[in-house]
């Protein structure tokens, strides 16, 4: 055990525990409980003020492969800034939900949720906003043709069916760095509702509308863009303070300071007002975040207590393996013959997870194309070892657990259902094909720049797989466009994944113990996030 070690586990630990109370410190009031109307299951989770009683009522959609926990930062900022009770919901397949999903069946319990909290007296529609995000956004949307609210608003709305009359008071965002089909959607809603409207008439007869382009931003940080908070919340209180705004001779939206909100002298929309707004959008999320950092540099010492175990399999470092650019040209010619393979079928759809069946496949189509180029250098690596196996197989299960479990608290749901379940165990062997084969062909771990480019080559092999997926869809039309929305998770994933399983061979000496460890992980990736069906 080296002191290194033993000093980033006290730091981790601490910052863990700190991080902790900070979360619980400044959590909001809340209940979770799970919504049964009709066929629907939905879990959800209300937020309240906690100063004043709330004011009116919000009702958040989360978008596709997201959760009610993605959408907290907004409900809460709503829940402080706007006094509104807030209901988070998770849609079916996706979360805590353990109902199957498809497009329709989202919308339809979406509907039922609405229909059925108007109808109980939970809400009152005159003083309810509905928001969603990307496929949330636009079941927000269509609900108009429904169930007639106060304001609705939409970040990133998917492509849909446009509803036969538009929402109330419809505020859309969309995102400057987000794909051109979403931002066409935006301006399609814009020509829809024939221009902008936003004079206080407007609010008050429930016609107002505007188009936000938000800079600097894509499809899933624009949730957190803290323009996009002030100006939801700014839209919530005109749309529910119509009278009052006309009366105050308030002709424009957004056209006054709220001194109600912020304690300072006169500021302009974007100067001081918005460095306070972004400060306070960052402490929302630091503990959260310091909490991850401080499960990571637990990491390095619970390695090491593993390998203990384990033991020493240093004849694996004679293992040879092919050159870096052999390895990328093997690994492109495998991506793509994997990815004009699934073209055809799907050998893994009766996982029923969508796209995740799909993803699934590639990596198993793709390992064993990458085992039968490099089977010398495989059958070197075998047999891996019962221990090495039994080490990696407990580290494993418990960082995603530990991660799970933190990320489930505040950030999003990681933390996998029954159903979830079942699917992470016919993935780990799937995924345990292409790891092993990723490790032969990678060699063992060096150090300095050896280490480098070891792990360049790796996120390399891991973004060929993503560019034969981005191919098919547009030259196929594979249909696969959530794994290319998922870019940046599956990126951040890839590399905390690979700086991991390096750390674990490079105790062990194990190709077969570091795959299997990788396998896990991606393993919990694909069944934790992606919905069920």
């Amino acid at each position: 055990m080296k002191r290194w070690e033993i000093m980033f586990a006290i730091a981790g630990a601490l910052l863990l525990g700190l991080s902790a109370w900070a979360i619980h410190r400044d959590e909001l009031p809340h209940r979770d409980f799970v919504f049964i109307a009709g066929s629907c299951h939905m879990p959800v989770t209300v937020l309240a003020p906690v100063k004043r009683a709330p004011r009116a009522s919000a009702i958040i959609f989360h978008g596709l492969s997201a959760n009610r926990r993605v959408m907290q930062t907004l409900g809460a900022y709503l829940a402080v800034d706007a006094s509104l009770r807030v209901y988070l919901i998770d849609l079916p397949g996706h979360g805590d939900s353990t109902d199957r999903f498809t497009f329709a069946r989202a919308e339809e319990c979406a509907d039922i949720a609405v229909e059925s909290m108007i109808r109980s007296g939970e809400i009152d529609p005159k003083t309810t906003i509905v928001i969603g995000h990307s496929m949330g956004g636009a079941i927000a949307i269509r609900l108009a043709d429904r169930e007639p609210v106060a304001a609705t608003i939409a970040i990133s709305p998917a492509p849909m069916v446009l509803p036969r009359r538009m929402p109330a008071n419809l505020l859309v965002f969309s995102a400057k760095g987000d794909f051109d089909i979403l931002k066409r959607q935006a301006l399609q809603l814009s020509q829809a509702a024939a221009g902008e409207r936003t004079a206080s008439d407007d609010f008050l007869q429930a016609r107002a509308f505007h188009l936000e382009v938000v800079s600097l931003s894509d499809h899933t940080s624009v949730l957190y863009d803290p323009r996009v908070l002030q100006d939801a919340s700014d839209w919530s209180h005109d749309a529910l303070d119509a009278d009052g705004r006309k009366a105050a001779g308030l002709n424009e939206w957004n056209d006054r300071i709220r001194w109600d909100r912020w304690d300072t002298l006169s500021v302009d929309r974007w100067g001081v007002k918005a460095h306070l707004l972004l400060l306070l959008t960052a402490y929302a999320k630091i503990a959260p975040l310091f909490g991850c950092v401080g499960i990571l540099m637990l990491f390095p010492f619970c390695a090491t207590i593993a390998s203990s175990f384990a033991g020493s399999q240093q004849t694996a470092f004679a293992v040879k393996r092919p050159a870096q650019l052999l390895v990328l040209a093997e690994g492109a010619v495998c991506a793509l013959a994997a990815a004009l393979i699934l073209a055809l079928f799907v050998p893994l759809k009766f996982l029923h997870i969508y796209a995740g069946d799909y993803l699934a496949s590639l990596l198993l189509i793709a390992g064993a194309l990458l085992l039968a180029l490099n089977w010398k250098s495989a059958k070197e690596c075998w047999p891996p070892g019962a221990r090495p196996l039994i080490a990696a197989a407990v580290l494993g299960f418990a960082t995603f657990v530990a991660f799970g479990a933190w990320l489930n608290w505040q950030l999003t749901d990681m933390w996998m259902n029954a159903p979830r379940w079942l699917r992470f165990a016919a993935l780990v062997p799937v995924a345990w094909i292409f790891c092993f084969a990723e490790e032969v062909v990678l060699g063992p771990v060096g150090k300095g720049w050896a280490r480098a480019l070891r792990l360049a080559t790796s996120l390399a092999l891991r973004a060929e797989l993503w560019l034969a997926c981005l191919l098919t869809y547009y030259a196929l039309g594979s249909g696969q466009v959530l794994i290319l929305i998922l870019v940046t998770a599956l990126a951040l994933f890839s590399i905390l994944q690979r700086v991991a399983t390096d750390a674990l061979r490079l105790r062990t000496g194990s190709a077969g113990a570091a795959a299997l460890f990788d396998a896990i992980l991606a393993a919990w990736f694909i069944a934790a996030v992606f919905p069920l069906t």
